[in-house]
């Protein structure tokens, strides 16, 4: 993973030499099924007068909550228990991405455009709780999130990146993206979402979709 993104780091600065290649920052909230956050850069790299490669490195913060609620009667007394699941863990992402400008809505210094491509993604880090109340008795447990006791099955994650931007001035950058992920990454840890999970392949892998602010340089 680290000779991946020093590669990607080392093309980045070589096209530092085209004076008509663009970096940008970017910070955001996503879902990724819950509120979480991204940030990092990308390059916007020329190669005609409507087409750009736009690689990126993005460190992601993907949220994943899930609850289960029971009832049961005992002796005439009706008993709720609860289990919640909320997991967090942070991925180092790498997008690579054909950049499309759509010429009919471009104006001087500004520009809409249409982002397309695979990425890769590996969890470094992420910890998580699970917490579980039986006959009015709260437990909460810490784990880490890629655990036999934690929602990630996998460090590693890949799929399609996809983007609409608008560049204001060549400066300020507004935007909205969809990460949909092929590789399954989650798992329910009650009975009910795992047959959820087996019905419905799209809760396992990785679906993020949010936002972005950004400034070009």
């Amino acid at each position: 993973m680290k000779k991946v993104i020093i590669a990607l780091l080392m093309v980045m600065a070589t096209t530092a030499m085209n004076s008509q290649t663009k970096f940008s920052v970017e910070a955001g909230p996503q879902y990724s099924p819950n509120i979480s956050w991204r940030i990092g850069g990308n390059a916007d790299i020329p190669i005609s007068s409507r087409l750009s490669i736009v690689p990126g490195l993005y460190l992601s913060n993907r949220h994943r909550v899930t609850k289960e609620d029971y009832r049961y009667e005992k002796n005439g007394t009706l008993y709720t228990n609860s289990k919640e699941s909320s997991f967090h863990a942070n991925y180092i992402t790498l997008p690579l991405r054909l950049g499309i400008r759509i010429g009919r809505l471009n104006a001087v210094n500004s520009k809409w455009q249409i982002l397309g491509g695979p990425y890769i993604a590996y969890g470094t880090n992420g910890k998580g709780t699970i917490t579980e109340t039986v006959n009015g008795i709260r437990n909460k447990t810490k784990y880490d999130s890629f655990e036999n006791n934690g929602m990630f099955k996998s460090r590693w994650d890949y799929g399609f990146d996809s983007e609409i931007q608008y560049t204001y001035k060549n400066k300020i950058k507004l935007g909205a993206f969809v990460e949909s992920g092929f590789k399954e990454l989650y798992q329910s840890d009650n009975d009910l979402g795992k047959v959820v999970d087996e019905l419905f392949k799209v809760n396992t892998v990785n679906i993020t979709a949010g936002i972005i602010v950004g400034y070009q340089f």
